[in-house]
């Protein structure tokens, strides 16, 4: 938990620092090379982190799918075995019924 607020503390300081260069820039306020530098690595941080998130949502998804399937495939062996037990329970109860005296 502690790494997960530290992860969006990092990441909500990252994009504060990425609005400010933005604005600067869109005011023609000529950034230095080191800011140039900074927005560069904040920009690559954000775009790595998409990336991985994207990743992360991609196998999370197949991940769903898979046990969307797997669920499916249960839900029709439960109804196929409860089709079997009524039909042994009618053929039980066709054995079991008395026969009429003859």
């Amino acid at each position: 938990m502690a790494e997960r607020r530290r992860r969006a503390a990092d990441r909500t300081a990252r994009r504060e620092s990425l609005l400010v260069l933005l604005a600067r820039t869109q005011r023609g306020a000529p950034l230095t090379t080191a800011e140039a530098a900074l927005l560069r690595a904040r920009v690559e941080a954000e775009i790595t982190e998409a990336d991985e998130l994207r990743q992360t949502v991609a196998g999370q998804q197949n991940a769903v799918q898979r046990l969307t399937r797997q669920i499916r495939a249960a839900e029709a062996a439960i109804v196929e075995i409860e089709q079997r037990a009524d039909a042994a329970e009618q053929a039980l109860a066709a054995v079991e019924q008395p026969r009429p005296a003859g």
